[in-house]
């Protein structure tokens, strides 16, 4: 508890050593004493998020919280449903893309939105000052299913995004890995009900992930791009644990850069009129900038976990969105997966258009994404010297952002970014460039610095 609790996304660690039953009581019992008493409470399909859900459902009952329990879910569904109930709060039992052994808690309060960092300061000051008020007998709160919700979101998200009630019938084949994660019991069926033919893999829910590892970066989908080419698919699409994230394989099965996917969303909701501004962060690309600009729109960037936040302080906003993680602020302040692989798929069916014709304006720049372990007690340290020395290691530097990590800007428009990760005992190395030359000169800079930091 030295620590703070809350990490870059929300609540979580190692179960049970970091995140345990019996900070999921004490969750339950402070958390309708700052929100309210009515909440949303759903689950991932982790080993862990059972034993913690029932731990966390003891702690709201006894404390007077009425809950509505929707059970597995991916997290869209859970954050959409506490705007659509008017609840005051909700909990998602999840650790997102982290491999199986963690487990954690995102908490949203009313109207879907995730946790501002005042609030989150709240929560973990109440956690370690172990005081709460346990309701008398007759005081205990009400607990009713609430797994109608999925049906709910799927009827609604299809009415938020059909035009004209169309019915749309398509050839369009679509692969849909859902990672073993809820998201098997939505993201298909949506976009069946769109017109697609759909194909869904790892659609078993198993918290040991055995299809593949939760976060779905290139290296780990180098099967589903396989799968995608091999029977003439048109797209691939692929969810971490929870469904609040998405990634996108073309007909040839190769990866599309999340930044082109937050690039080509908002030219969309700019074109439509939708907003001017789109927030983004630290870590994505000049390709963003350069088609909102042309646009006449303006991008602003922020901590990674953080588009919410600046989402509530600006007005006339087109998206706000992190790779892999994108926020339609028509729909509600939180990230869906589920929804943006929704809106690409009707797109596509609409125009008949291929992903590669749908993205044909978006700037294509190489990039390069790596993870070096780092126990987290060196990550301060290691980040200081980082700090100190990555400007002069890069050079030709036009200027530096050190608001989340340290990302060097160079005069040619390519750029590397070194932070901590937020969620594991990790350092991470971000960097584009307009040539692929450039991209390993800038990536072995950094990659050098890493490591000799690393053992020093």
């Amino acid at each position: 508890m030295l620590k703070r609790l809350f990490s870059t996304s929300g609540i979580r660690g190692v179960y049970p050593s970091e995140v345990s039953p019996l900070m999921s009581f004490k969750l339950g019992c402070i958390l309708p004493s700052i929100f309210g008493h009515d909440c949303v409470v759903g689950i991932d399909g982790r080993t862990s998020s059972s034993v913690l859900e029932l731990a966390l459902l003891s702690g709201l009952l006894c404390c007077g919280c009425n809950v509505k329990r929707i059970g597995l879910t991916p997290l869209p569904v859970m954050a959409y449903s506490i705007k659509k109930t008017g609840s005051k709060f909700g909990v998602m039992i999840t650790a997102s893309h982290n491999p199986p052994e963690y487990n954690g808690f995102k908490i949203y309060r009313e109207g879907g939105w995730e946790l501002m960092p005042d609030e989150e300061g709240m929560v973990e000051e109440r956690i370690l000052e172990d005081k709460y008020l346990m309701g008398s007998w007759s005081n205990v709160g009400l607990c009713i299913d609430y797994s109608g919700a999925l049906d709910e979101y799927v009827d609604d998200v299809i009415d938020f995004l059909v035009e004209d009630n169309d019915v749309i019938k398509s050839n369009i084949r679509v692969i849909v890995d859902c990672c073993n994660g809820p998201a098997s019991l939505v993201t298909p069926k949506i976009l069946s009900l769109l017109g697609a033919k759909v194909i869904a893999v790892n659609a078993n829910i198993d918290g040991f992930f055995p299809g593949r590892e939760p976060e779905p970066r290139p290296d780990v989908l180098t099967d589903l791009g396989l799968y995608v080419k091999n029977i003439g698919a048109h797209l691939g699409l692929a969810h971490d644990g929870d469904a609040d994230r998405v990634a996108v394989l073309d007909g040839k099965g190769s990866f599309v850069f999340n930044d082109r996917i937050i690039a080509y969303m908002a030219k969309r909701a700019i074109e439509r009129g939708e907003g001017k501004t789109v927030i983004t962060t630290i870590d994505t690309s000049r390709c963003i900038d350069e088609v909102v600009e042309k646009l006449g729109g303006e991008v602003v960037r922020t901590k990674l976990g953080k588009t919410h936040v600046e989402l509530y302080k600006h007005g006339n906003v087109a998206i706000a969105a992190e790779p892999w993680k994108i926020i339609n602020p028509r729909w509600g302040p939180w990230a869906d997966g589920i929804l943006t692989a929704t809106t690409i798929v009707y797109d596509l069916l609409k125009s008949k258009l291929t992903i590669d014709d749908l993205l044909k304006d978006i700037p294509n720049y190489p990039q390069v994404r790596e993870n070096f372990p780092c126990p987290e007690e060196n990550k301060e340290k290691v980040m200081r010297i980082i700090g100190e020395e990555l400007e002069r290691v890069i050079g030709d530097v036009s200027d530096v952002w050190t608001y989340d990590g340290v990302r060097v800007n160079r005069k040619s428009g390519a750029w590397i970014l070194i932070r901590a990760s937020g969620t594991e005992p990790k350092i991470r190395l971000y960097a584009e460039a307009r040539d692929s030359s450039e991209l390993r000169d800038i990536v072995e800079r950094g990659r050098s610095l890493i490591l000799r930091t690393l053992k020093s």
